[in-house]
């Protein structure tokens, strides 16, 4: 019986793309400023991103060639990573977040926009739904991956779902900064692209481990969540309730 190809084993082959992928989205908006002055979080949270693509390529190739105990370092590193990338990611969305406020009141001064103050605030909040997503999403696919650490099947499927949240900030990027595009034809949002991506990954596999005869709740669970995340984004942002939320988890202002 000929051996089914085991992907997860593999994986570091595609998360490789992730070099090509940030390295093309992030051009334009940081490596070509490279040099510029920007605040120091902008080159913390850069460095924290690199290390964590750099364990996403390593670690599958540690269990592909049997090496559990450098996996296991390398897993308990990330405990240190994760947590300081979340907390630069939090912080530019909460920097980008007041920078919008800013630039809507400027606008107000000279009679450039009819927004009152509370739809500033509705704005400004509404325009931080998309990074907050994908960082909600990174950090449930990341506790679910650590709590089943000891299922490699089950953890190994989690961390995929993790590294899917990167496709957004990425992709996106490209879309606007390479293909000159802020919608996709028919006036549709570009995030669609990233989001479509995402879902077909998880929908593939589980497919494939349907048919392989392997337990599917894993991907059906990350299919599930992305799916009611997407549906949220598209319906949430811009109501009363997402702007309260944002207001809450932003204080202090600056």
């Amino acid at each position: 019986m000929k051996k089914s190809y085991n992907l997860y084993h593999n994986l570091g082959y595609w998360f490789l793309l992730f070099i090509v992928l940030v390295f093309a989205g992030f051009y334009h908006t940081y490596f070509s400023v490279l040099f510029q002055p920007v605040k120091p979080v902008i080159h913390f949270h850069f460095v924290l991103m690199a290390i964590w693509i750099a364990m996403l390529i390593v670690q599958p190739f540690l269990i592909k060639y049997k090496k559990p105990a450098l996996h296991r370092l390398i897993g308990r590193i990330s405990y240190v990573v994760v947590p300081l990338l979340l907390f630069t990611t939090f912080i530019l969305i909460r920097n980008e977040y007041y920078d919008s406020i800013s630039d809507l009141e400027k606008r107000i001064v000279p009679g450039q926009s009819p927004l009152s103050t509370a739809e500033i605030l509705k704005q400004a909040a509404a325009q931080q739904g998309l990074a907050l997503f994908y960082f909600i999403w990174f950090l449930v696919f990341y506790l679910l991956a650590i709590k089943n650490k000891k299922k490699s099947s089950v953890h190994a499927r989690y961390m995929l779902a993790t590294s899917l949240s990167l496709l957004g900030p990425t992709v996106d990027r490209m879309i606007f900064f390479v293909f000159k595009m802020d919608k996709l034809p028919g006036s549709l949002p570009i995030e669609l692209v990233a989001f479509c991506m995402a879902d077909a990954v998880l929908a593939v596999l589980l497919l494939k481990d349907y048919r392989e005869n392997r337990p599917v709740k894993t991907l059906l669970t990350a299919l599930f969540i992305y799916i009611i995340g997407q549906a949220l984004y598209f319906s949430l942002p811009g109501t009363q309730i997402w702007q309260t939320f944002i207001e809450l988890i932003m204080k202090p202002a600056p």
